[in-house]
């Protein structure tokens, strides 16, 4: 999980290097340190509510995904199918917590934020 918000965190923010208030240590260590730290800040500022949900629809969604991949081999269809899924599975479960728990929409944003990644990386081509 620390990867993918690694990688969340890595491609969503700035260029870090062209900051010149944000110190540069060079290609060593403490730049490692520097990026798990600021990795550290941001899944602080989130909920554990919203990571738990992010990663539940990623696996769903990338599981999804994987299954039609392999019977239909049309990247298209997976995707939609994935994303279909995790955004099904997660209204669901938003639908349960308006009586029995506690809904919100961040965490149904959650629920997209995460099937669509589950969705894309397995359809993504290189």
């Amino acid at each position: 999980m620390k990867l993918l918000l690694l990688f969340l965190l890595l491609f969503s923010t700035p260029c870090l290097g062209q900051n010149n208030d944000v110190p540069y240590h060079g290609g060593n260590s403490e730049n490692l340190r520097f990026g798990l730290g600021q990795m550290d800040k941001f899944v602080e500022s989130v909920s554990q509510d919203k990571l738990l949900h992010a990663g539940g629809c990623y696996v769903i969604s990338a599981t999804t995904a994987s299954i039609v991949y392999n019977i239909t081999e049309n990247r298209k269809k997976a995707f939609i199918y994935g994303l279909s899924s995790a955004i099904i599975v997660g209204g669901v479960k938003e639908i349960y917590d308006i009586k029995c728990g506690d809904s919100n929409w961040g965490d149904m944003g959650a629920n997209v934020v995460g099937g669509t990644l589950g969705a894309f990386t397995i359809t993504i081509r290189f």
